[in-house]
């Protein structure tokens, strides 16, 4: 496990902070909204200007809606409709970030759907690549990465959703073959929660 670039964003008073992204990916699992809360509630503590932001699809309430009315969505149908709330959640958070001082941490964004896109064997498309291109230039990406067993194990113990093996094992490939390709960083999502905090604050020279 290795991060392709561990170059802290420039450390800033209290006095003058201005806007800092940081963009948290990886596979269900990983521990994106654990490490995420952790962080913010520890910046916060120290009056240091932070919030979360998530990136939501609702996949999991389609999943859930569909079981319950015994509706069966075609593939294209969901992908159309996850697609559709996360490109508005990306696009409203974006916004809040880019006009709220201090750091905001993302959890997740359109690259997820992307990976969710390649995993269901559908084109990329041209819009939504460039779309999460340019709504992550001002952004650091950070992937947590963990091996797909410990992240099933993960989601098996906290019981509020499901994934195969399979899937998660699909699903890191395609983060890491991302995350090679844009130059993202890579963070080791199985080490304890305090010091993957330790790391993030550094990355965003917190």
């Amino acid at each position: 496990m290795h991060a392709i670039s561990t170059s802290p964003l420039p450390v800033t008073s209290p006095a003058h902070d201005p806007p800092q992204t940081l963009v948290i990916v990886g596979t269900d699992g990983a521990g994106k909204s654990t490490s995420i809360d952790a962080l913010v509630h520890q910046l916060r503590n120290e009056r240091i200007q932070a919030r979360k932001l998530a990136n939501v699809a609702a996949r999991s309430w389609l999943t859930k809606f569909s079981r319950a009315a015994g509706i069966t969505f075609p593939t294209f149908t969901r992908d159309f409709l996850e697609t559709s709330i996360r490109c508005f959640n990306v696009a409203r958070n974006t916004f809040i970030a880019a006009h709220s001082p201090g750091l905001s941490v993302m959890d997740r964004h359109l690259y997820c759907q992307l990976v969710l896109r390649r995993l269901r064997g559908h084109p990329d498309g041209l819009l939504l690549p460039w779309l999460a291109r340019k709504s992550t230039e001002e952004a650091r990406i950070v992937l947590l990465d963990t091996d797909p067993h410990l992240a099933f194990k993960r989601i098996n113990t906290r019981g509020t959703d499901e994934e195969s093996l399979e899937y998660l094992e699909a699903s890191r490939a395609e983060y890491l073959r991302l995350a090679q390709h844009h130059g993202w960083i890579i963070l080791d999502a199985s080490i304890p929660t305090p010091q993957l905090v330790e790391q993030l604050r550094m990355i965003a020279g917190k």
